[in-house]
């Protein structure tokens, strides 16, 4: 079987089970929105997530073919992060040889393949990415396909109308170019023109951000830029390190010396510091840095990984043989090992009082998720200035609106109405959790809290308490 139908066909295979688990709140509003009554709704509700609209078309078009499903919403993800894969192998295997190449995917994999089923943007920034540097790493040859600069271009225009943060995203394009055009001693105009003239489209759909406070734990800063590293690692990096070990120390028959091009080390060098860039931007802009917002830079472990290999054995086939079978073990038991839970049936539950869900996350996947009968008593409630106070956290203030724009059946209400109409009710949350603060203002004021149990299940929060409260608010 060739190596790519083997990694298309193992592909479908990891996605299947990676697939499982249900739209949690950010692929809902992917979902919300691409599902809007027409596609000048679909553009007003833009400001809501914050993205330019290709995420959205894309999986509107699936969705009007396949039906409003899980699957439906996530399939262009799904097939970025293929596109993503089978560049990458071709861009491995051109440069040293097939059996890297198919490594080189199952490392990227290892490390990557969450976004595979994630209807979010992060696949299909994955997707143009690989495209682009595959058509980059043409673009370089001698004679140069006339082809190659027009594919860049057009794969860097399309990371940037999937992401605002995809101006970060060229850095290590251009850094490369830098240092080959300084070997040359002169630039490439097309090449550069190919990664320049694109960053301007994301302007075109730039709105005011929104003035949400993030918790500081979700805040850029210099421990997030050194935690990257470890977090986009974890716990693949454990695994990569004893297959990288034990293809070493097997004995190999080498093939040929290969040596990289000093402008290919700074690439991979540029996909490094993606992180600390969009970090920094963040920082100044007194915002949230999560790991998906540097996700390019998940390229740069297959690259370093497989040319490291590829140094010390000298290409031998061999090892990129082994440590791929160990890779190729690793994958589905990464998955399995994460075991999907059935939500319980919220309407045994003391069904005489309503059900507040503390936080944001949960409230919107039980009410896409939840029975007719769970969402009538199901509540999400609302309190900037506590928010404030206790979680330094507004991003969920914002539910009101949402429920305004999306089809959300639950109810949303200030804190303190629902209150004095429902001195007792149950609370599904996470105490500690920094985003939500009812837990710990209820903790606070003194009100009467009581752990009934805990409810595990795909939800973020598992802990349910009833509460009484005893004084007016």
């Amino acid at each position: 079987m060739k190596p790519r139908i083997a990694l298309t066909v193992f592909y479908i295979v990891l996605v299947y089970l990676a697939s499982q688990r249900h739209l949690w709140f950010d692929e809902l509003y992917t979902f919300y929105i691409a599902s809007a009554p027409s596609l000048s709704d679909l553009f007003q509700d833009l400001h809501i997530d914050l993205n330019p609209p290709l995420i959205y078309l894309a999986a509107r078009a699936c969705m009007r073919l396949l039906g409003n499903t899980a699957f439906a919403v996530r399939l262009p993800s799904m097939v970025g992060f293929l596109v993503a894969s089978l560049c990458l192998y071709e861009v491995m295997a051109r440069r040293l040889r097939a059996s890297y190449g198919f490594l080189a995917v199952l490392i990227f994999w290892s490390v990557a393949l969450y976004f595979a089923t994630e209807a979010r943007p992060y696949a299909l920034i994955l997707g143009f990415f690989g495209l682009a540097m595959l058509a980059w790493q043409r673009a370089v040859e001698t004679p140069r396909p006339t082809w190659s600069a027009f594919v860049l271009a057009a794969a860097i225009s399309g990371m940037m109308v999937s992401h605002f943060f995809a101006v970060f995203f060229v850095t290590p394009f251009l850094v490369a170019e830098l240092i080959r055009g300084i070997s040359r001693r002169r630039p490439d105009t097309p090449v550069f023109a190919a990664l320049l003239i694109p960053c301007l489209l994301p302007f075109f759909f730039l709105r005011l951000q929104s003035d949400a406070a993030f918790p500081p734990s979700f805040q850029a800063g210099f421990r997030k830029m050194a935690s990257y590293y470890y977090w986009t690692l974890h716990p693949a990096g454990w695994v990569l390190l004893v297959a990288f070990c034990v293809a070493l120390a097997l004995p190999y028959a080498p093939s040929c010396r290969v040596r990289f091009a000093r402008f290919e080390a700074t690439f991979v060098g540029g996909l490094l510091i993606i992180p600390i860039i969009v970090n920094s931007a963040m920082y100044i802009l007194h915002g949230a840095f999560f790991t998906r917002y540097a996700v390019p830079t998940l390229f740069a472990y297959p690259l370093a990984i497989v040319a490291l290999l590829a140094i010390y054995t000298r290409t031998s086939r061999g090892k990129a043989v082994v440590m791929s079978g160990v890779m190729a073990v690793y994958l589905p038991i990464q998955i399995l090992v994460k075991p999907i839970r059935k939500a319980p049936d919220f309407t045994r539950i003391n069904p005489e009082i309503p059900l507040v869900a503390a936080s944001g996350l949960t409230f919107l996947e039980m009410d896409h998720y939840e029975a007719p009968e769970t969402l009538k008593r199901l509540y999400y409630l609302t309190d900037r200035t506590y928010a404030l106070k206790y979680a330094n956290a507004t991003i969920f203030e914002g539910l009101p609106l949402i429920k305004q724009r999306f089809p959300v059946r639950a109810k949303v209400e200030p804190f303190r109405e629902f209150v004095k109409a429902h001195p007792r009710f149950l609370v599904l949350g996470t105490l500690d959790y920094p985003e939500d603060w009812l837990l710990r203002y209820l903790v606070e004021s003194r009100a009467k809290i009581e752990l009934i149990g805990e409810f595990p299940s795909q939800y973020k929060d598992a802990e349910m308490y009833v509460v009484t409260c005893g004084q007016p608010y």
